[in-house]
């Protein structure tokens, strides 16, 4: 056979399958070079492929192929059991092992195909792949699930690689149901306080009594015994095993300074993701980990303090297809980045209509969302003190509405304007005629404004009252093309109709567009219409 010439083998290897191919390349060298092109060629991979180092590798059954195509080039993406049906255990235990020998691979895809028989003797088939990987076992992991609530709310867990659980005093991993706290704590100092300090001291005994226990139980199996803890122990202590199971797959990729980012594939249940500061995650890690994300969702919401930057976001928001809402809190985004943000151009494609954030944010981020049709602005008040005084920060108001005049289109605008109504100038605090800018008259396209106080416990005393609802009068009529009005349930002080009637009256004959009183919608809570009468 080695005397034979190529033009010959060639055309002998055209006309075999994958299966032939397998087998003709064990007859000899010259059979297996020129085999393992064919072979390559019906995997799906070019020799421009091999070449480039861009291999990908769709498999379901051969899992041999494996090793064989890691030996002749790194394989980049691997995609395994895609159209299996009644998969065995004993081929995902095969493939576990051909993963342990061939090169680590940058992005794996492993599908749910267990037959059910074999579904009862495993607990999770995502927990049993995540103690079985090879690189599972070393890497930190960040493990991406949803939950099966009414909004399908999506959860980042965080499970590094350590000897044995930490005490149940110290500081555990980030929970994401543990929202994280706004206010410092301030005790209460009155005659219950005994009571908690006898608490204490006992849940402090307890905690020693666990601790103990803990660290005895790790000498025992760590020096004794000489069996260390467990992976599978580890991700079942970092994530709840119910959100493991009932999955249609998992995908691992591999991200910067050995973390693994682990998503569990479940069709059509990511709708609603939140981006949170994730604890002792390198910012090089969580911009990798946002650019990597494959699921798409429908609303995003950044938590508070996670100071994002602002180009960490642009990439998440650019390869989501789907978004439609998204929601930057307060100090979410890192200012300095929106400082040396790049010149802004425009995300035609993007399908955000719904955006919140504070003022300051909102120039930046009409960038990536030039369709949006409704506003939430909010505006963070300036203070020396806790308690105030508070001032209102009239320059991002002015950049906010006149980068909002600058959005390009034609569909009209709704804009929510969340105030703290105990700060000091104020917008209507502004008379007509000043030399300060007057931004209103450039929203022709504003149809709609909804009007909130904003909740906060150190002035939530504050709210709409009939005075100052008229006090709102010049202002509104700046508006050029307003044609309704509302104003938030818990932001207007109780009214009754007669005076509720003439307040809209007055709104409604200042501004042009409006055709009545109608137009004006106090959302009043039922208790309070039912004491009103």
């Amino acid at each position: 056979m080695d005397g034979l010439p190529d033009e010959l083998l060639d055309r002998i290897c055209s006309f075999l399958d994958r299966d032939e191919l397998c087998t003709t390349m064990h007859i000899s060298s010259s059979f297996r070079r020129v085999a393992s092109d064919y072979l390559l060629f019906q995997l799906g991979i070019s020799q421009s492929d091999v070449l480039a180092g861009t291999v990908e590798l769709v498999i379901s059954k051969s899992l041999h192929l494996i090793l064989f195509v890691a030996h002749i080039c790194p394989i980049q993406r691997l995609e395994c059991f895609g159209d299996s049906k009644n998969m065995q255990l004993s081929e995902l235990e095969r493939l576990t092992a051909i993963l342990g020998e061939a090169r680590p691979i940058p992005d794996l895809v492993i599908h749910d195909k267990l037959e059910e028989g074999q579904r009862r003797d495993l607990d999770s088939l995502t927990l049993y792949l995540l103690t079985h990987l090879p690189q599972t076992a070393t890497e930190t992991l960040l493990i991406v699930v949803s939950r099966s609530t009414p909004i399908s709310s999506t959860s980042i867990h965080v499970s590094r690689p350590r000897a044995g659980p930490p005490p149940i005093g110290m500081v555990p991993l980030d929970d994401p149901d543990d929202p994280e706290p706004t206010t410092p704590y301030s005790p209460d100092y009155t005659p219950g306080i005994l009571m908690l300090v006898f608490g204490v001291i006992l849940l402090g005994l307890l905690l020693a009594l666990y601790n103990s226990y803990t660290i005895i139980r790790y000498v025992f199996r760590r020096g004794i015994l000489g069996r260390g803890w467990s992976v599978q122990e580890r991700i079942t202590t970092d994530v709840y095993p119910e959100r493991l199971r009932d999955r249609e797959g998992l995908r691992l990729q591999r991200l910067p300074n050995t973390y693994t980012l682990v998503t569990c594939k479940e069709s059509g249940a990511f709708n609603h993701f939140v981006m949170r500061p994730l604890r002792g995650v390198p910012e090089s890690v969580y911009s990798a980990f946002l650019a990597s994300l494959e699921p798409q969702f429908k609303d995003a919401t950044v938590e508070p303090w996670s100071y994002l930057t602002f180009a960490d976001l642009a990439t998440f928001v650019s390869r989501q297809n789907n978004l439609r809402t998204l929601d930057c809190r307060h100090d979410s985004i890192r200012y300095s980045s929106l400082i040396s943000a790049s010149p802004f151009h425009y995300h035609v494609h993007c399908k955000i209509t719904h955006l919140a954030a504070q003022a300051s944010y909102i120039p930046n981020l009409l960038s990536l969302t030039p369709n949006v049709e409704r506003l939430y602005l909010r505006f963070p008040s300036v203070s020396n003190r806790l308690s105030g005084p508070w001032i209102f920060n009239f320059f991002a108001y002015c950049t906010a509405l006149e980068a909002i005049a600058r959005l390009p289109g034609s569909h009209s605008l709704a804009l929510s304007f969340n105030f703290n109504l105990a700060a000091a100038y104020l917008p209507w605090d502004i008379e007509d005629g000043s030399d300060v800018p007057q931004p209103e008259t450039q929203l022709h396209r504003v149809e709609h404004i909804m009007l909130r106080r904003t909740q906060a416990k150190h002035y939530s005393q504050h709210i709409f009252t009939a005075s100052t609802i008229r006090a709102l009068l010049p202002w509104l009529a700046r508006f050029p093309s307003l044609q309704r009005v509302s104003f938030d349930k818990d932001s207007v002080e109780m009214m009754c109709y007669d005076q509720r009637l003439e307040v809209a009256e007055e709104i409604a004959s200042i501004c042009l567009g409006m055709s009545g009183a109608g137009d004006v919608a106090f959302e009043i809570a039922k208790d309070d219409e039912i004491r009103n009468g």
